[in-house]
Order: structure tokens, then sequence, then C-alpha cells
């Protein structure tokens, strides 16, 4: 079944919003995505902004890091207050661990990649990944603004997969809903348009292929039509040929008919 032309012209709306609706959804992922890891991101940095606040005021009195075992307790109630917290590790300037939510890890070695971070880091938060968990951290500075450690906050990675999947329901079904209204509108809007285009050339191709069958007079042009006087001089034109081409297929049997008698 051949297509008409309000049809085939909303197909091809109906294709190119279709893909420009899928790459403003890749794109838009991928944005909102980056922006929700950094909303996240900054949420568990005032965590660790409150822990690096309350050691920096005691070095501030002259206590040294080791001895400041109130942060021990400090960093636990922080993890029992938001058990999405994987862990909180106090690191002295060499990357020795002073203080952990996990006491056992208390004297082992952060990466020295984490050292390196927290040195240039300066004042601001540094970020790292370690398999399935990310981490935040900032520098602590003292008195006379040397690092003499950093503070670090442990999430998993998937949280920030669980807070975008909602969100993203949520939009993908408000896009779907346009999407299909768009779809909707364009079909009504290529029909309405189309339409009587479509049937003014599906009548012209019966009156052509009526000419072009059974010969006779061209369809009359409407008045003031120039394109129904084209179509009519096209379908004079067509017949004119096609009966020039009947003429000569008879002289050409009545000159093989001449031949066979002789």
């Amino acid at each position: 079944m051949a297509w008409s032309l309000p049809r085939k012209v909303s197909a091809a709306l109906l294709a190119i919003l279709l893909c420009t609706a899928a790459a403003t959804a890749i794109f838009g992922y991928s944005k909102f995505e980056g922006v929700l890891s950094s909303l996240v991101r900054s949420r568990y940095s005032v965590v660790v902004f409150s822990i690096k606040k309350d050691i920096e005021d005691r070095l501030a009195l002259g206590l040294p890091l080791r001895q400041l075992r109130q942060v021990q307790d400090a960093i636990e109630r922080e993890k029992i207050d938001q058990p999405q917290i994987q862990g909180i590790e106090v690191f002295d300037a060499a990357g020795e661990i002073i203080f952990d939510t996990d006491r056992g890890a208390v004297g082992a070695a952060v990466s020295q990649d984490w050292v390196q971070a927290a040195q240039a880091a300066g004042h601001q938060t540094f970020a790292r990944s370690e398999e399935d968990s990310l981490i935040v951290g900032l520098p602590l500075v003292d008195v006379l603004g040397r690092v003499v450690g950093a503070g670090a906050l442990r999430y998993p990675a998937a949280s920030v997969a669980e807070e975008v999947r909602p969100l993203l329901a949520g939009q993908a079904r408000s896009g779907l809903i346009l999407l299909a209204g768009f779809a909707a509108l364009a079909v009504l809007g290529t029909y309405a348009v189309l339409a009587p285009f479509g049937r003014r050339l599906a009548a012209m191709e019966r009156q052509l292929q009526t000419t072009m069958a059974e010969g006779g007079p061209p369809p009359a042009p409407a008045d003031n039509d120039p394109f129904e006087a084209r179509f009519a001089a096209f379908a004079a034109s067509t017949r004119e040929a096609l009966e020039h081409m009947q003429d000569a297929t008879q002289d050409v049997g009545r000159l093989d008919r001449l031949e066979v008698r002789e």
C-alpha cells in the first residue's frame, strides 16, 4: 500500500522529532548527572568542613593533632547520623591515619595520592574515587598556614545513581508526555495542511492515467490556477505524444504487413 503525502511527511517529522528528543535526552542526562554528582559531593563536603573546623580550632590552641581524642567521637557520631557514609578518616601530613570510623584502620597509611591531593588543594576540597566509593576531603591547616593533614569522607558511588533514578524517572515521564503531545500536533497539523494537496495530487494522477489509457481531451484547468494550467498542458503534451506513438506503431504494423504480402 502506497503512503499518501501526509503520511510520508508525518513519518519524516516523527523521525526527526524522535532523533532530536533522543539526542537531547543523552546530553541532558550527562549534564544532569554531573550537576547532581556535584551537589552530592557538596553535601558531604559540609560534613568534612565541620570536622575540619573543629580540628583547626583546637590546633589553634596549640594542641597536637594526635591528642585531639574528641575527634574520634565526632566522626563516629557523623557516621551514625548518616548511615550512607562509608567511613571518615583523619590523617597527618605523612599519610598516617590518626582517627578513623573504622578503629582497626588507625595507624595504617592512606594512599600517597590522597596526601599529594591534600597538599595541592590548599584550602579547597579534593576528590578521589576508589572502586565503588567516592572520596571528598579537606586539608587541615595550622595557624602558620601549613598543611598538617586532612580529613576525608568516603561515600558509595551508587548513591548518586540512587538519587538520579527517581528524578530521571519523573523527567522521563514528563518528556514522553510532551513528546507524545508534540507528535500528535505534528501529525494533525500535517494532515490538516497537506490532506487537500494529497487529494488534489491523487485526482490529478487518476486523470493523467485515464488520459494516457483512454485518450480524449485533457482535464480543463481551474480558473486562475497556474498549477492546474501547467498540469493541463502537461496532460495535453502527454496525450499528443501517446497519439504519435500509437500512429507510429500503426504505421510500422502496416509496413510489416506489406513486406509479408510481397
